[in-house]
């Protein structure tokens, strides 16, 4: 990343604070650069989790709670606001958990890691595995039913399928780049995916190609597999919004 774009990243989020009144728990890169395989012209993925000073949540009308602050070529800068993050995170919500894990780091705050800790006191694997199972398997039935494939979709299925597999064995949250999960896929899949990776970073963004057979056969093997793993997976109680809560309230205390 340049320091050009990094420069005007942080400005961005400097400007999102003041004029929204606002205070950044965290910036991170979402999506395709946060995972390690972004196209030769994938735009930037900002991505916060904000809160409000203490006042604006003592009213009548509660303060918005997303921001959607930049869109365009080169950035995609919005953001949700703490209370709704924590509610999002006790329904096994994937985004915050990836935000809350992304590699790249723009803005932090003395919060950020009591807040990755009090996310893993409410994580449900399951629920989350089946998040991620539930994406593969839309992006299947979208794109990959074709003979002609946008490469970025292949990684948008094996990404969600490996990090169901790291869920339902480590019962934690996936790592977020996919560098850190190949070693879940069989050696007969790692000179493919070295193959599909090369077509998808050396390409645009829309870039498209014939099916690639090996990896078609591999996905649906694996979809087919951790669907069955699921089953053997017990349910999980609904966690206590205790930890949370307090979380919550001793941010805004604070503010």
């Amino acid at each position: 990343m340049s320091n050009t774009i990094q420069e005007q990243i942080q400005q961005k989020l400097d400007d999102l604070q003041q004029q929204k009144d606002c205070r950044l728990l965290l910036a991170v890169e979402s999506g395709s650069r946060a995972w390690g395989y972004a196209s030769t012209d994938s735009d930037y993925d900002v991505r916060c989790i904000y809160y409000y000073p203490r006042e604006r949540y003592l009213a009548v009308r509660l303060p918005r709670d997303t921001v959607e602050w930049e869109l365009n070529e080169v950035f995609d800068i919005n953001g949700w606001e703490l209370r709704k993050s924590l509610g999002l995170a006790l329904k096994s919500n994937l985004t915050v958990y990836e935000w809350v894990d992304s590699p790249i780091v723009y803005r932090t705050s003395p919060w950020h890691e009591e807040f990755r800790h009090v996310l893993k006191e409410v994580l449900r694997p399951r629920r989350l595995a089946s998040r991620y199972l539930g994406m593969a398997a839309s992006t299947i039935h979208r794109y990959l039913m074709r003979e002609v494939v946008p490469y970025k979709q292949y990684f948008y299925a094996l990404r969600p399928l490996l990090a169901a597999r790291w869920t339902m064995l480590e019962r934690n949250p996936a790592p977020v780049p996919f560098a850190d999960l190949r070693h879940l896929l069989p050696n007969d899949m790692q000179s493919v995916t070295d193959e599909l990776l090369m077509l998808r970073n050396g390409s645009s963004e829309k870039a498209e190609g014939p099916a690639h057979p090996a990896a078609d056969a591999f996905i649906a093997r694996e979809l087919a597999a951790l669907d069955e793993m699921m089953k053997f997976m017990p349910d999980e109680a609904e966690p206590d919004t205790a930890p949370l809560d307090d979380f919550f309230r001793r941010v805004i205390a604070h503010a």
